[in-house]
Formats: structure tokens, sequence, C-alpha cells
């Protein structure tokens, strides 16, 4: 058995041909997303070289596919595998659900990154019962995304049955089916993310919403304040000075936390995103760590956490005692230590990193609070003389 290859240097295809004892048969090479992918032409007969009109005739079909081929590359309308042909995708959102799930811990609230996977999924399944993965396209992300903002309501059980969803919670919806099908291009099963192909106009954009956070005058008022609340008190304040989620406080275990030389540092995978992160540890941030005592590497560094309502109440009272005026929840936090990283001089690379955002443009939102701050305060001198 010989092989031998056409002279397609040009091509984003290119054409073979093997020699089998029945006869030849073409075969294509090209590159998806940067998986390579060899295709065989069965539509076409196998054939014999010396019979060389019907070689040359044979040859010529499988060139016109070559071209075809090109053109649906680099017109991004190639990009599925068949091999997972018969995978459902109300299957797939199962293992998804259970993957997310295993990140989380028993005790947290019905608000989770699962239980979003999963309602999405519900919803999916009214839009398209009995979707196969490989069958998610352009046009079936589309449809989805007309669906959540036109036809779908929210069922009877809920305060706000009957009604449509607000943008930010359709919103949810789109970037969990999004996160579905990242998943499934990483694990191979397709690929290409079609949500890669539709621009940004078609996508749910959520309304914008205030970003509350603490001025380090009001963080050094809320911290000076006592409260017999101490553990939400500790886990607040170190969410202040590292800008992790609540979740990933909950997950944090002590082997997340290594020293690098001189300095600690946490290695840990986002539950939300799913994306490592690799934070140094301020000085600041190691005073709200509790003590570590005989705790394993697999225990967890805060282990009796109140629900998320219970600490967010906790937070409102504490704030009141401090005389702090704003909305305090745990993901101001965040938003604190954001906006006193670029305060104090970070630039926006950095403080992407350290906030773990995959999108620079996430973190622009801070940069351009503190900008707005800034404008406050020189415009504030415009009546001095």
């Amino acid at each position: 058995m010989s092989k031998k290859k056409n002279n397609y240097e040009t091509a984003v295809v290119q054409l073979y041909e093997r020699e089998y004892s029945k006869g030849i048969r073409f075969y294509l090479h090209y590159s998806v997303n940067g998986k390579q992918v060899r295709e065989p032409l069965k539509d076409l007969p196998l054939v014999q070289k010396k019979d060389k009109l019907n070689y040359y005739d044979v040859k010529a079909k499988a060139e016109a596919i070559v071209f075809e081929r090109t053109k649906q590359i680099r017109e991004g309308k190639l990009g599925f595998s068949t091999k997972n042909g018969k995978l459902l995708l109300k299957d797939w959102f199962a293992v998804c659900v259970e993957r997310a799930k295993s990140h989380e811990r028993e005790d947290s609230n019905r608000h989770t990154w699962s239980r979003t996977i999963e309602y999405t999924g519900e919803i999916v399944e009214q839009y398209h019962s009995n979707a196969k993965l490989a069958e998610v396209d352009k046009a079936f992300v589309l449809g989805f995304i007309n669906y959540l903002k036109n036809t779908y309501v929210i069922g009877r059980r809920l305060p706000n049955a009957g009604q449509h969803m607000k943008p930010n919670t359709a919103k949810k919806k789109q970037d969990a089916l999004c996160y579905v099908l990242k998943l499934a291009v990483a694990e191979g099963k397709i690929d290409r993310n079609p949500f890669d192909q539709i621009s940004a106009s078609d996508k749910i954009h959520g309304s914008k919403s205030t970003r509350e956070y603490l001025t380090e005058e009001e963080l050094k008022k809320l911290a000076q304040t006592p409260t017999d609340k101490e553990e939400t008190q500790q886990i607040y304040l170190f969410m202040c000075f590292t800008g992790l989620r609540i979740s990933d406080v909950k997950a944090l275990k002590w082997m997340d936390i290594e020293k690098d030389g001189e300095r600690w540092q946490l290695r840990i995978r986002q539950q939300k995103t799913q994306t490592p992160l690799y934070l140094p540890l301020s000085e600041q941030a190691k005073k709200f760590l509790p003590e570590r005592g005989d705790a394993t590497d697999e225990d967890l560094v805060f282990a009796d956490i109140p629900t998320e309502q219970a600490m967010n109440r906790q937070l409102k009272d504490w704030a009141k005692t401090a005389g702090v005026k704003k909305k305090v929840t745990l993901h101001t936090a965040r938003h604190t230590f954001a906006t006193l990283a670029f305060t104090k001089g970070g630039d926006i690379y950095t403080v992407s990193k350290l906030l773990g955002h995959a999108d620079i443009q996430t973190t622009q939102v801070y940069a351009k609070i503190v900008d707005k701050k800034k404008e406050e305060a020189v415009d504030m001198l415009n009546n001095i003389l």
C-alpha cells in the first residue's frame, strides 16, 4: 500500500490518495481550530490508476470538494466533528451540571453556577428538544438567543410567572450555553464554539448595574468597627484584600496557599470560570486568614461559613453600625479590591490578572470608575478662585 500527496501547498485543504488492493481512495487533510482532520471521501468510488478516464474523472470531483472545504473553512462554516454526532445536547448539559456541582460545597445556596447550567439546559430543551450536540451551529445559537428575548416566559411556580426574563437573567442563560459549548470544544466533542461566529450586537447584554464599592476611608471605618459576627467580618475583609469571589473563598483549602520564595500566594481554580488564578497575598490579606492549627492540606481554610444570605444581612447591620451608608454585600468586596488597586496605581493589565478576568474589557469598568472619581476631584477645584 502506497500513499501519494498531491501538490497543494497554497491550499487550506490538501488532497491525498491511497492505493488499496481494490483501487485508489481519495482523502482530504486539513486543520480546523488547530485540530487535524483526515477525511476519507467515501462517497467517491474506488478507482484503478490504469483506468485513466475514470481515474481523472473521480480526481476532478475530489478537487472540487477540496475547493468547497477550503471555502467553508475560510468562511468559518466548518467546525464540527461527526464523531460525536449521536451525543444529545441535553446529555452533555447533564455532564456539565455534575462537573460544576463537584466544585461546589454541599451547603451552597440555590443560586449556584451548576443550577444556572441546569436551568439553562431545561430552557434549551424547550427551545429544541432532543437536539444533538453536533447540530448546534450559528443558526441554533442565534435562534436560542431570540427565544430567550422574545418567546420564553418564566414558569408559573415563580413570583414573576408569565413574564419574559430580565436582560441580566437572560444573559446568564446565554453565557451558560456558551460555557457548555466551550467545554465541549475543550473535550473534543465539537471543533468550534458557534458563539465565536456571532457578533457582539447579536448577543444579549445585561443592563449596566452600579458597581458599589468602598473607599479607603469607608473600608478603614468598617474594619475598626467591632461586630459579634467575627467570621463574616474576617471573610469580607479577606475578600477586600484579595478580590476573591465568595465561591472561591468557600472552596479555598490550605493546600492552595503556598510559599514562593519569600512570598505567599494563592493557586486556585476559579469556581465561576474554572480558570486558574495565581494571586500574591499581601500582608493585609494574611491578617484575615484564620489560624491553621492542626488542619491538613485538604481542610478548608474557612470551615464554617454562614450562608450568603445570612452574611449579607450581617454585613448590612455591620455597615450601619460603622456609619457606612452604602449597600454593603459580599460582592462589594471584589469591587472594592479592584477600585483600590487602580487608585493605588495598578495598571489595567495587572489588575485584570489579579481578578482573573478573561477579557480585559471587564476590568475596564473599574478603571472608568476611578477615572470618574479623578474628574470629580479636579472639578471640585473649579470654584476656588
